[in-house]
């Protein structure tokens, strides 16, 4: 069964910036080229996450769903996973050098790659009501369980057909 996975990308803390410029506009093939060797196209679209949650990054596979959280109430963006790397080294470059976050409070070890992101349009509020949350955000990055799952498949028909109904 697709996965789907909730990912909090707003302004707070710049997660907002660092999702437009590591998933949106993704990372240029000449960095990540000195850290993957699989060949991604000009760029590589990437999320970070830190080892706090790698049970969370543990259970991703590719072509689980991450929507993302952008703005107040709203889902605005999805992305299908490609795939995923334990590389703290291309972590680390990527937050010193292309978000210039160079406190060390935190890590960017366990990586998510993913096929181009798309635009979707869907209210925290709806989501949230879907799946059984009382949150219309997340808090943290996190993997809807099978049960939760459940309202998208009998709405649905699965997690692809739910993405595609919103992105259009």
């Amino acid at each position: 069964m697709t996965g789907l996975f909730l990912a909090p990308a707003t302004n707070r803390k710049g997660a907002y910036g660092h999702f437009r410029e590591t998933v949106l506009d993704g990372v240029s093939r000449e960095m990540y080229s000195n850290f993957i060797d699989e060949d991604l196209g000009s760029c590589a679209h990437v999320w970070g996450l830190t080892s706090s949650i790698k049970s969370t990054w543990e259970n991703t596979d590719s072509g689980d769903w991450v929507l993302f959280y952008t703005r107040e109430n709203q889902y605005e963006y999805a992305a299908q996973v490609r795939g995923k790397q334990h590389n703290p080294d291309f972590g680390d470059a990527i937050r010193e050098e292309l978000l210039e976050d160079v406190s060390g409070d935190r890590d960017w070890d366990y990586l998510l790659l993913f096929n181009d992101p798309i635009e979707v349009s869907v209210s925290g509020k709806t989501v949230a009501e879907l799946l059984g949350y009382r949150n219309r955000y997340p808090v943290r990055f996190i993997r809807v369980t099978s049960e939760r799952l459940e309202e998208i498949e009998s709405e649905y028909g699965g997690v692809d057909d739910f993405i595609t109904a919103i992105s259009e």
